[in-house]
C-alpha cells in the first residue's frame, strides 16, 4: 500500500513557487540564448546557459520532492521515498510505533546495524490524519512485535 507524503499547505505552496520560479528562469534563459526577442539578447550566452541548467536542476528537484515523495508498505519493509532519495526500513528492525494522541502523527523508531555498532533512528511520517490512521493499522499488522505507544504532546509554554 502506498501513502503520499503530506507537506501541508504552506510548504506545498513554497515548493510550487520554486517550481514556477525555475520554469520562468528556464523560459527567460532560453529566450536570451535563442535571441528571438531583441530586448532580451545577452552578450554572454554561457552565463544564460549555466543559469538555465541550474534552474532546470532546482525545478526538477522541487517537482520530484512534491510529486515523488511517499511511504510504501512492501512485503518485508517500509519504503520511504523523498523526491529522489529512497530508504528501506525492515519491519524486523522496528522497535516502537509512537502515535500522538491529539494529532494522530505517527513516529517509527527502528534500529539498524552500521559498521560495528547498532544505531537507533526515529522517523516522523508526514501524513494527513486519515492516512496516519490507515498506515498505523497496516504497520501494527506488519510489525506485530513492535511496541505501539500513544503519547500526549507536551503543553505549549507561554512566552511570558
Amino acid at each position: 500500500m502506498k501513502f503520499r507524503m503530506y507537506f501541508g499547505g504552506i510548504k506545498t505552496a513554497l515548493i510550487v513557487l520554486v517550481i514556477l520560479a525555475g520554469a520562468t528562469i528556464i523560459i527567460l534563459d532560453a529566450i536570451m540564448i535563442s535571441g528571438s526577442v531583441p530586448s532580451l539578447i545577452t552578450a554572454n550566452r554561457t552565463i544564460a546557459a549555466v543559469s538555465l541548467a541550474a534552474a532546470a536542476i532546482v525545478a526538477t528537484a522541487a517537482a520530484l520532492l512534491l510529486f515523488n515523495s511517499f511511504y510504501k508498505l512492501r512485503d518485508d519493509d517500509l519504503y520511504v521515498m523523498l523526491g529522489f532519495f529512497g530508504d528501506e526500513i525492515e519491519y524486523s528492525d522496528v522497535r516502537t510505533i509512537k502515535v500522538n494522541a491529539v494529532t494522530k502523527e505517527v513516529f517509527v523508531t527502528y534500529r539498524k546495524q552500521e559498521e560495528e555498532e547498532e544505531k537507533e533512528y526515529c522517523v516522523h511520517l508526514n501524513l494527513n490524519r486519515a492516512q496516519s490512521e490507515k498506515i498505523l493499522k497496516e504497520l501494527t499488522d506488519k510489525c506485530a512485535f513492535a511496541v505501539v505507544e500513544m503519547f500526549d504532546p507536551p503543553a505549549k509554554k507561554s512566552r511570558k
